[in-house]
């Protein structure tokens, strides 16, 4: 397997289009990594140069140790999982997975023997004889990975591989791929834009925006502390609340005024953590839905913000319910458990203290 480092690594499109920017990334040989963000944030085109399929304007690309930079994609010993899976439909199942191998001129015999294997471990050996057509997507797609997988390549780089999977199937085949990887303990660099797929698949995840890298970590280091308003947006669903507001650093802490409510709160701060905060700077106060309680009295009202919002509409997900309250202009959405009673115009809620998050409404910098 492989350990995967980029160096500085920049790509710009016509002289002035920056698809990444100075990214400087380190994989872990077995790791499974995620880069995660919205559409045009440079995730598939740093894929595709660490593929090879794309040359960095600056910037190295090394694969354990070597520097492969200016090597084409076929000597740098990595398969690719693309999106559309690009099966062959002329050939059954059998010759695409074996197509890679013949590529290398392997000998028939150990083409066979090796394409038995890979399929047997995605249990598509009852596929082999049909065509593309013949299949379903699930189906369709173990062939891809089977034909990624069937060289023992030193890593594998995956394009969004399950966008189009029905959900139920999509779900599925998270467990399915994840358990693989595992077994086989190769490198997996993995693009999406659905955070659920990176949260639960991702040792690790990147998540990006606008060609740069916002924050690396756990999925769980990420959803719980993060870097910025951005990601706290991103990653959630439904994602981070967030209140306006302007805040004054004060003994203590610091004084959290919402614009357009009467939300006020005094959010504790450790001395010396405020330096990036002046009088009345403008703030967004986030906080997650399921760390909000709803018309529910606090045992230590201290430790806990609490408020007052007009009920908009409950949506009945089943297990739990998604309370949309509006406060000012914001509308403050909750989880809560199925059997909670919500009725009535007005909704009283409570955030503890200990969960809200503070970013500069400026340029979405997390404070404190």
């Amino acid at each position: 397997m492989a350990s995967i480092r980029l160096e500085n690594v920049t790509k710009v499109f016509d002289g002035r289009v920056y698809a990444v920017r100075d990214v400087t990334l380190e994989i872990s040989d077995g790791e499974f990594f995620v880069l995660l963000g919205p559409s045009g944030s440079g995730k598939t085109t740093l894929l595709r140069i660490i593929a090879g399929l794309e040359s960095p304007t600056r910037g190295r690309v090394y694969i354990d140790g070597e520097d492969v930079t200016d090597l084409p994609p076929r000597k740098r010993d990595i398969a690719m999982v693309f999106q559309t899976w690009a099966l062959y439909p002329h050939m059954r199942v059998f010759d695409n997975i074996a197509f890679p191998l013949r590529l290398r001129k392997v000998p028939e015999a150990e083409v066979r023997r090796r394409v038995k294997e890979v399929a047997e471990l995605l249990e598509i050996e009852g596929l082999l004889d049909r065509y593309p057509r013949q299949l379903s997507g699930g189906q369709q797609q173990r062939v891809a990975l089977a034909r990624a997988l069937v060289r023992n390549p030193r890593a594998w780089l995956m394009d969004e591989p399950l966008s189009n999977l029905d959900a139920l199937l999509r779900v599925q085949m998270r467990v399915e791929l994840r358990r693989l990887q595992r077994e086989l303990g190769i490198t997996t660099v993995y693009v999406t834009h659905d955070q659920t797929e990176a949260m639960s698949m991702a040792d690790r995840l990147a998540v990006m925006n606008n060609g740069s890298i916002i924050q690396v970590g756990t999925p769980l280091e990420v959803y719980e502390e993060p870097v910025s308003s951005f990601v706290g947006g991103f990653l959630g669903s439904p994602p981070m609340n967030f209140l306006k507001g302007r805040a004054d650093p004060v003994e203590g802490g610091l004084l959290f005024k919402a614009l357009d409510s009467s939300v006020e709160a005094l959010i504790p701060a450790p001395q010396g953590k405020l330096h990036s905060i002046g009088e009345g700077e403008e703030v967004l106060l986030g906080f997650r839905p399921e760390h909000v309680h709803i018309n529910a009295e606090p045992e230590d009202p201290r430790s806990f913000i609490v408020f007052e919002g007009d009920l908009i509409h409950v949506e009945a997900l089943g297990s739990e319910k998604l309370v949309n309250v509006r406060v000012g202009r914001s509308v403050v959405k909750v989880k809560a458990p199925v059997q909670a009673r919500v009725e009535g115009d007005k909704v009283t809620l409570a955030v503890g203290l200990s969960n809200v998050r503070v970013f500069l409404a400026r340029d979405g910098r997390r404070i404190l």
